[in-house]
């Protein structure tokens, strides 16, 4: 959480949310392990519909994995590219490795994974967005 504060303290440094639009919004935490619900203040949603499963429009309907194209696609109607540093994370980082796996396979160069994401962060906050 630290090393991900720090970063984020860099100018234009994105983070992104690799969460389902209704644990992103704050309907749901998407675990019932995680009691809080909502997301990380200034996050910008990655996209990431599904659950915590399966990144829905990452994939085929057969399970196969999107062309990396098409989800830089979906992630540029959010004003997340390459051209910035960019923070993955999820609720406890497998959904953010692989939108950073996607990132590094389009060739973006600064871009990481906050694996402790939601989980860490809300009890470290309350829970707060």
């Amino acid at each position: 959480m630290a090393q991900t504060e720090q970063r984020l303290a860099q100018p234009g440094t994105l983070l992104v949310s690799i969460r389902s639009w209704p644990e992103f919004s704050g309907q749901i935490s998407g675990y019932d392990y995680i009691a809080a619900v909502g997301d990380i203040p200034g996050a910008r949603w990655g996209q990431a519909a599904g659950d915590s499963q399966l990144i829905t429009n990452f994939h085929h309907a057969d399970g196969t994995v999107r062309n990396p194209s098409e989800i830089a696609a979906l992630w540029q109607q959010q004003h997340i590219t390459g051209d910035n540093p960019v923070i993955f994370y999820c609720g406890t980082g497998w959904r953010a490795s692989f939108a950073f796996f996607i990132a590094r396979a389009l060739g973006w160069a600064d871009i990481a994974v906050y694996d402790g994401g939601w989980f860490e962060w809300s009890q470290h906050t309350n829970g707060t967005q």
